[in-house]
């Protein structure tokens, strides 16, 4: 089931009927030979985003209370052969209005612009205007319907307003124990301006949080529904485990894991690729203090006509400190072209002669300084297949590798 909720809780007084929370942010990030080419062909872009900020939380645990949070963000961009840019953006994240055991006992309804986010990220992490609403105890249900961007986000850019995809959203999550919860969940996109399209991603889930001595993940997922005038018919697996020895000095953690989005076959209406919501993060902690991208940082892949195997193995060197090293094994499904924007990279020369697409390595740090203060890094590097070449000649190298680095540092006050 997806929680709903901001980012983070403002620290408040109890007295305090409405509290204020400031938060500085500044997270930069390199991607090095985007286009997998090799020399001075490559192509490689930075950008950095300080950011600013604001929480507004008004009655909390009464039965009605708000919350509002709000970004002002200077992105700087820059990339081979383009230069750079900046654009200032202030972001309108959230703004709901929450009804809590009103209307009905045990029943939450919330009203305007909230955060939509499942527990690995692997359907939604998107700000989402319209209505929610959750129930029950054991077998706790939450529904939705709204759109991304129905209102403007950017308030300094009209543009960045109305969307036409209508979300429909039905979740189901049963608690077996604190530590392990299974469930379901339907999510359903109609595009009035595409022709029709429409996406349903369904499926089941059973998760345990990575702080249990033996932690897990699976998602079977199915896609069905029409996109530019093709039936939908994929199918995707995604599975761990992540073992953690916390009678062991550094508390070293084992994580093995799984994934598979089905591919497709030419020659018909009917396309069997497999597709995430779109809206989708990927991310997710192993019983690290840092996040990181679920399927690797510098190729970054939907899970869509591929296969990933996932091994790991991270420490807390202290309760502030934690470090993770984690290698993937990309394969696709079926041989093709990458479909564009499916990974951060987009490869310049692909010859097609292997299924296999390469392997990566992720080392991630997290640190929490002290309550207030928090940073998270990571280094990544990604080796192509021999499918990958840097020019289209015959006597053409191969594609180099490709690497990107991340920062994030957060400061609450």
């Amino acid at each position: 089931m997806l929680i709903v909720l901001p980012h983070f809780y403002p620290v408040e007084a109890q007295a305090e009927p409405v509290s204020f929370q400031w938060r500085a942010i500044y997270e930069a990030k390199t991607l090095q030979n985007s286009k997998l080419r090799y020399g001075e062909d490559r192509s490689n872009q930075t950008e950095t985003e300080p950011t600013l900020r604001l929480n507004v939380r008004g009655f909390k645990d009464e039965p009605v209370s708000f919350f509002s949070e709000l970004e002002l963000i200077q992105k700087r961009k820059r990339q081979t052969g383009s230069g750079g840019n900046t654009t200032d953006t202030l972001n309108f994240n959230q703004l709901w209005l929450r009804v809590d055991n009103l209307l009905l006992p045990e029943t939450e309804l919330r009203l305007g612009r909230w955060l939509l986010r499942d527990e690995r990220e692997w359907l939604v992490d998107e700000n989402v205007d319209g209505v929610h609403a959750r129930f029950g105890d054991a077998l706790k249900t939450a529904v939705g319907v709204g759109r991304v961007n129905y209102w403007q986000r950017n308030l300094l850019d009209s543009h960045t307003r109305g969307d036409k995809t209508t979300l429909l959203m039905l979740f189901s999550r049963y608690g077996i124990n604190p530590q392990w919860r299974v469930g379901g969940y339907s999510f359903w996109q109609y595009n009035r301006a595409a022709e029709g399209d429409r996406q349903l991603n369904m499926g089941l889930r059973s998760w345990s949080p990575p702080q249990a001595p033996v932690s897990h993940w699976l998602d079977i997922g199915a896609v069905r529904g029409q996109k530019a005038r093709q039936a939908l018919r994929g199918y995707a697996l995604d599975g761990g485990v992540t073992l953690t020895f916390k009678q062991i000095a550094l508390r070293p953690r084992l994580t093995l894991g799984y994934a598979w989005g089905s591919g497709d076959r030419d020659g018909d209406n009917i396309s069997r690729r497999y597709r995430q919501t779109g809206l989708q993060g990927n991310e997710a902690r192993f019983g690290g203090l840092a996040k990181y991208k679920i399927y690797g940082d510098t190729l970054d892949p939907e899970l869509s006509n591929i296969h990933i195997l996932t091994a790991g193995v991270g420490v807390n060197i202290t309760d502030r400190l934690s470090l993770d090293v984690i290698g993937h094994y990309y394969r696709q499904d079926r041989l093709g072209q990458q479909v564009k924007n499916s990974t951060a990279l987009q490869a310049k020369y692909d010859r097609l002669s292997t299924k296999k697409l390469g392997s990566a390595l992720d080392i991630v740090a997290g640190w929490r300084a002290s309550p207030h203060i928090r940073i998270e890094a990571s280094a990544a590097w990604f080796a192509p297949s021999s499918r990958f070449y840097n020019g289209s000649g015959q006597r053409s190298e191969h594609a180099s590798s490709a690497s990107s680095w991340w920062l994030k540092a957060g400061i609450q006050f």
